[in-house]
């Protein structure tokens, strides 16, 4: 046993003894510690943790504030770094000060666009006889106007003063993603570069296996957008899914800080416990050490049992079931060795099954990819992973205002989110046919390092429901996001109006998950790459009787329509207009909620000599005219 390892065993021993909770302040800072840890908020600077020490790491692990070193950072990442809050001065309240707790209320109000008047608040605890910083976090609105925002996360800290050796653990669709820097200083990674889009749980961790020194950040699976660590600037963040506030409203989510030491690495974070797995393989088999720890929860029984899997042939080898006992600050280490194992590669996946000190049960699985000689987890024939997780559906709260309520206006106001391609439709030469005064306002799609985004999407329901009409024009679901897929959603129901068009970002390529949202449009929305080439003539052509086809005889011209999508009208929908057999335009049929309509027809395709591409005629955009003036007018 190390040296360290002894002090280790003292301080848990004697944290029972010597644990009371203390706030002091000295002008713009608060210290606030109990026996296992002593960190510094700096008040003029974001309200940052500046100052950071848990007594076995036995050092300050943040790197000095002039290199923006800091934890718990606000950001909204509508706002490139550094933003409004990094160096701004917060306010503060200690709210209460007691031997058993020490919690304080630190905030600050928004003064850019997207962040006007929101309050900014984090009510930070420290309890005795714990390691583990409670974070709160409540964006308010106490404004009258609606705001959008993408809360984001920053904590900018080493291991031993040093960028060297550290490693970033985050949990992803293919297993745990690593990278790093190096000895020498250069950056490292195992498959992504800094973002992880495809998280499949609510952690982020980074740790120096060298110094066998952790940090676990915990944070809601549900809210959660993507996992950012840079690797060059050495920072652990992540960023939110985008959140509507009506005004009068509060998002809150929550962060636990958990620093752990004589681990060499993490595979897992959650409310109940902390753990690594290390891998090594033996004659005929593999070992496998556990290396587990607790989280927030104190745990009264763990129990772990081991698999490991084949993923080119099916096969199973599981381990006896091992009990950890109870779970504290220590790292519990065990040993658990298979034997009689198929061709590599594995996935290595461990079940747990525990109780609380309340008394409540848990099971939680984990696990990650082992290649050995295959390498990483990518066939390389193939270019397909040989492990993919998939990823657990969100359990989204939407904030809402108290009444959702349409009005169609005198003079038509239509939302127009424009992808490319979406001139070809002549949306905008309909509109100003039937209402040469309507306003258009549009929401262009753009791409930014962030990712995808819209120049505008209304920022509360009061001002996308002032709109008579929203058209989606070759747009995916990423930059409208989950809160804008529920707006448009509760949009619809309330009565308001969406048309669908169609293209290589439409419908199945859209990449739509609200269920409610999916399930009013009037066509199933297929899956990726669901348009392709008709084979036929692709000549438009009436298909059914409908007041919206008064006047309409694609006779005189045949306009031919090339590509377009294969998605299947449902039971209660109204098929238009097809491409010989090809739905091209579909409506929902009558009922309380706004119309929607959905045009399958993309904008792809070169005509022959005499063909009248569908965007060139005349026809078309009267039967637009019919179409947008029925919705609006009905």
């Amino acid at each position: 046993m190390t040296k360290k390892s002894i002090l280790f065993f003292l301080f848990i021993i004697l944290k029972y003894l010597f644990s009371d909770v203390s706030i002091t302040q000295k002008e713009n800072f608060i210290t606030v510690q109990n026996n296992l840890l002593k960190f510094t908020i700096d008040l003029q600077n974001g309200a940052r943790i500046s100052e950071y020490v848990y007594k076995f790491f036995g050092e300050n692990i943040v790197y000095p504030v002039s290199s923006a070193g800091g934890m718990l950072m606000d950001h909204v990442w509508e706002q490139t770094w550094p933003g409004e809050f990094l160096y701004k001065k917060y306010e503060f309240k200690i709210i209460k000060n007691t031997p058993q707790e020490a919690i304080i209320s630190v905030w600050t109000s928004g003064e850019k666009e997207t962040t006007k008047g929101l309050k900014f608040e984090r009510i930070i605890t420290l309890k005795d006889n714990d390691r583990v910083i409670y974070c709160n976090v409540f964006v308010s609105n106490p404004t009258k106007e609606g705001r959008v925002i993408g809360y984001w996360n920053q904590n900018n800290y080493w291991f031993g003063g040093k960028k060297e050796f550290i490693t970033w653990a985050r949990p992803s669709t293919t297993g745990i993603d690593r990278m790093g820097v190096d000895k020498d200083g250069n950056q490292w990674f195992s498959e992504r570069w800094y973002y992880v889009d495809d998280a499949i749980s609510g952690w982020n961790g980074a740790y120096n296996k060298e110094l066998k020194m952790g940090m676990m950040f915990l944070m809601d699976y549900n809210d959660l957008w993507r996992i950012y660590d840079n690797a060059a600037a050495i920072t652990t963040e992540w960023m939110y899914d985008r959140v509507a506030i009506p005004p009068g409203k509060t998002w809150k989510t929550d962060i636990f800080i958990i620093p752990v030491f004589d681990i060499t690495g993490f595979t897992h974070g959650s409310l109940n416990f902390v753990s690594n797995f290390e891998i090594s393989e033996i004659p005929g088999g593999l070992k496998i050490e556990h290396q587990i720890t607790k989280g927030v929860k104190k745990i009264k029984e763990l129990k772990i049992k081991t698999r490991v899997k084949g993923l080119r042939e099916k096969w199973v080898v599981e381990s006896e079931e091992i009990n950890f006992g109870e779970i504290d600050e220590r790292i519990q280490k065990k040993e658990v060795v298979l034997r009689n194992l198929g061709d590599l590669p594995y996935e290595i996946e461990v079940l747990a099954k525990g109780i609380t000190e309340e008394g409540e049960e848990f099971e939680e699985k984990y696990g990650d990819y082992y290649g050995g000689k295959f390498g990483k987890n990518l066939d390389p024939f193939t270019m397909v992973p040989y492990l993919k997780y998939e990823k657990p559906k969100k359990r989204k709260v939407f904030l809402k205002p108290d009444v959702i309520k349409y009005e169609p206006n005198k003079i038509p106001r239509i939302l127009f989110l424009r992808g490319m391609w979406s001139e070809f439709f002549k949306c905008e030469d309909a509109i100003k046919n039937l209402w040469p005064d309507a306003e258009i306002v549009y929401g262009w799609l753009d791409s930014s390092p962030v990712g995808l985004s819209l120049s505008y999407f209304p920022p509360d329901y009061d001002s996308l429901l002032k709109f008579d009409l929203i058209i989606l024009g070759n747009v995916p679901a990423e930059p409208i996001g989950l809160v804008g897929e529920e707006m448009i959603k509760d949009y619809i129901i309330a009565g308001g109006n969406l048309l669908i068009l169609g293209g290589d970002q439409s419908f199945g390529q859209a990449g739509f998950t609200n269920e409610e949202l999916i399930n009013l449009i009037p066509v199933e929305m297929g899956g990726k790459f669901n348009w392709n080439k008709i084979e036929d003539k692709g000549i438009l052509k009436v298909a059914s009787p409908h007041e919206i086809l008064n006047g309409i005889n694609f006779s005189s011209e045949n306009p031919v329509v090339f590509y377009s999508h294969k998605c299947k009208p449902k039971k209660d929908s109204e098929v238009l207009i097809k491409a010989d057999d090809r739905p091209i335009v579909v409506i929902n049929k009558k009922s309380s909620y706004g119309d929607i309509a959905c045009i399958l027809a993309t904008p792809f395709g070169e005509s022959k000599s005499k063909e009248i591409p569908f965007w060139e005629s005349k026809t078309w955009v009267k039967f637009l005219c019919n179409l947008l003036k029925y919705m609006i007018e009905k």
